[in-house]
């Protein structure tokens, strides 16, 4: 079932990166069986980047949004992960994560 569907005129765009170069070659062969070439190669509102969350390789303040799924517990350091996510964000903008994990920090863990 498709959830979202681009009208192809929107500013919109996703960049996906992981630093598993085979993760991505199968996240973008699903991506183009679902949702045709066109959304990478016409549009570029999907692009795959291979990348280390410690040091990614997009300018200062590329995002409005980014969103990490347990990724964080396979950094060697978070706290440089952390510092590279607000580095890319654009004034204002969002930082989601998704860990099942237990939050020591009593103003997050709320």
């Amino acid at each position: 079932q498709e959830r979202a569907k681009s009208s192809r005129r929107d500013e919109v765009s996703v960049t996906v990166c992981d630093i598993n170069p085979e993760m991505l070659r199968v996240g973008e062969s699903r991506a183009r069986a679902r949702y045709g070439p066109g959304v990478m190669d016409d549009s570029r509102a999907l692009n795959f980047v291979e990348g280390n969350a410690q040091s990614l390789p997009f300018e200062d303040g590329s995002f409005d949004l980014y969103t990490i799924a347990f990724g964080l517990r396979n950094v060697t350091d978070v706290d440089m992960a952390l510092r590279d996510a607000l580095r890319v964000l654009k004034p204002g903008g969002r930082f989601m994560c998704l860990e099942f994990s237990h939050v020591t920090n009593a103003p997050l863990a709320q």
